[in-house]
Formats: C-alpha cells, structure tokens, sequence
C-alpha cells in the first residue's frame, strides 16, 4: 500500500522534504496558510550558498550535495535558481581559525577556494576595503540563490511528482494536524513550520523566532556594472556575496532591481514595524559602508527588508520525533543558514523518517 505523509509548512524544508518523499512513491500532501514564496522566512529575495562550515564538515558536505540539487532543480524547472557570484568570507584580525578550517573542508572535497590577505581583497575585487580583516575566504562557485523563485520551484517540483498542495492552518492535536476542527491523518506527519513551531509546540522546543533587518542601497562605483566579468574569479563583475566575520555584516551584490544587499548581523525588536518604506538605515551601517564598502558609503536607500528565522541556541537543525508519537515529527531550526541546504536536507529527513539512518544526536530536541 502507498504510505501518507502530510508535511505542515511550505517553506524550503517543507517542500524540501515533501518532493523527495514523493519521489520515493509517498502520497504526499503540503499544508500552509499561504502560497510558497509569499510569506514567511522563505519568502525573502536572496538568500547566501556558500559551503564554509569551519570545522563542521557534516555541514560542508550537505552544502556541496545541496548546490548539486538546486543546479538539478534549475534544469528542471527551467529558471535560473543560482546566482554564480562568489562568495567573500572576511575573518577578524586577532583569529583566522575558522577561515583555515573552512578552506581544508573545502579543499578535501575537491571545491575551489582561495585564501587572501586583507591587501589582496582590496586589489582582488574593487568593491571592497580590506584594512583592518584577517585571512579572506574566496569560494569562486558558492553564490546567491534567488530564494522565493527556489521555494516556488520547490513547489511546481512537489506538484510534478503528485504531492498536492493545500491552503489551510493547521493547529497540533497531540502532533495531529487538525484544520477548522477536522483532523487530517496520515501514516507521517511532519511539522516543518519555521518561526511559528515555538507558538504551537509551546515548552518542546528552544527554538526561537528571530529577525534582522535587510537594507538595499542604490548600487555605485564598481557595484553599479553590468555582470561581466572582470578578471577576478566572479562572474558578477568582481562583485560577490560577502560575510564580514570582521565586523558582523553580510550582503549580496544588486543580482535584480533591488540594490544591494547589506544586512547588520543583529538581531532586530520583533516589537518594530516591518514597513518597507526606504527611510534611513542605522548610523553604525552607514559608518560600515564608509569604511568597507566605501562606494555606497552614500548611497540612497532603496528598501528595507525583513529577514526572519528560527533560531536553535546551538544553531543547528532540529529534527526529531514528537514525544510519544512515533509518526509524528519536527523539522526546523534552521537559524540562518538552512535555506541553502534544502534540496539535500529534505533527503537527509526521508532517510531519518523512513528509518533509513537515525538523526544525529545534535538535531535531537532540546
């Protein structure tokens, strides 16, 4: 008989994990409140691959199967998923440990990288300043997924393969789905609700939500050309994802009509407003963008936008049964940096719930 599964969430680990159980001949179906990409911590417009883990080759290799998956979803669906930007780690001055450990993962899977010196990042790509950074990691073919058309993907993917996707909000009634009242059954059921799984599983989880605030500036100087390449290993001009480990920023170079990307690695009140208006962004921004990015140091904002997540104290994912339901399981956690697994982490949550391996004691629930 064809098993059932019923995955609660449409965002990237939802979906990740619907279209590989349907590909393995479950009956799937996919329940959200909202169409994929629309709302919630998938929907945003960018999202950084890059496969740096430090020490944490579990991650690293995920990564690497992960960027192989999203190529494979880009030929399928015929949409440009992938951005082949680069992406420019920056270390601090006083510690390059995590860059070195970082580049040895890397090199062990055979994926290009490069380390640089502060000087180097300067001459190396135009955009940057490199005083006052550590050893610089270069990953020539990490880059920038184009996030709400890879969850949408995702979604059409699920579909071709026969899982049905539903509109509805599901509450848990002992890790049951129930929706206006009517439970809805299947032999699995899977709680891939991101942010909101703390509201619904109250005390079962450390998970958290958590939001940053994302600011687009009017590209400048060498951000404002076209994606020609310029000698420098990225096929965006010279212009690449960046993760300052130096100053706790991050951003992603204007790929579409919105500017770039420069978000500070803070965590914003959940109480703010979330309206999009340009407005100005924070003085400690500006004075980042003076000093690292010294072509947008002026630059106009364009947009603000919100990221959100959920967040693991540990930072790793969480995947793990609910307490005394054998049939029922939690996936999320992705503080951050799940999205760019996804095609590789829903595998990975087949395997576990069709008892192929068991999860690893860090996705336990905690």
């Amino acid at each position: 008989m064809t098993r059932t599964a019923l995955v609660v969430g449409a965002g990237v680990f939802g979906l990740a994990t619907a279209r590989a159980l349907a590909l393995r001949g479950w009956s799937v179906r996919v329940l959200d409140p909202n169409e994929p990409g629309t709302e919630g911590a998938s929907s945003a417009e960018t999202r950084i691959l890059r496969l740096s883990h430090g020490t944490d080759d579990w991650y690293t290799d995920l990564a690497h199967r992960a960027t192989t998956g999203w190529r494979e979803l880009e030929r399928e669906s015929r949409r440009r998923l992938l951005l082949p930007t680069g992406v420019l780690t920056l270390g601090p001055r006083d510690g390059d440990d995590w860059e070195r450990a970082s580049a040895a993962a890397l090199r062990r899977l055979g994926v290009p990288v490069e380390t640089l010196t502060a000087a180097a990042v300067t001459r190396r790509f135009p955009g940057f300043d490199g005083g006052g950074s550590g050893t610089a990691l270069f990953e020539p073919e990490a880059g920038v997924l184009l996030a709400r058309a890879a969850t949408r993907a995702l979604a059409g993917s699920a579909r071709e393969r026969g899982a049905e996707l539903l509109r509805g909000a599901a509450v848990p009634d002992g890790g049951t789905a129930v929706v206006d009242g009517e439970p809805l059954r299947a032999d699995l059921t899977l709680w891939a609700v991101g942010p909101a799984l703390p509201a619904l599983f109250p005390g079962l989880t450390s998970v958290r939500p958590y939001r940053q605030d994302c600011w687009y500036v009017r590209p400048r100087g060498p951000w404002a050309g076209d994606e020609a390449g310029a000698g420098t290993g990225s096929g965006f001009g010279g212009r690449p994802a960046w993760l300052d480990r130096a100053h706790g920023c991050y951003g992603i170079p204007a790929v579409g009509e919105l500017g770039v990307k420069v978000v500070p690695d803070v965590e914003t009140d959940p109480r703010a407003a979330t309206d999009p208006s340009p407005g100005e962004i924070p003085r400690a921004l500006r004075e980042y963008l003076r000093a690292r990015l010294p072509h947008l140091a002026d630059s106009p904002v364009l947009r603000r936008e919100v990221c959100s997540y959920a967040l693991m104290p540990d930072e790793h994912f969480l995947l793990a049964r609910h307490p005394g339901r054998r049939d029922v399981w939690l996936v999320g956690g992705d503080s951050g940096h799940g999205f760019k697994h996804g095609p590789a982490w829903g595998e990975y949550v087949a395997d576990v719930v069709e008892g192929r391996c068991a999860p690893l004691p860090r996705f336990a629930l905690r």
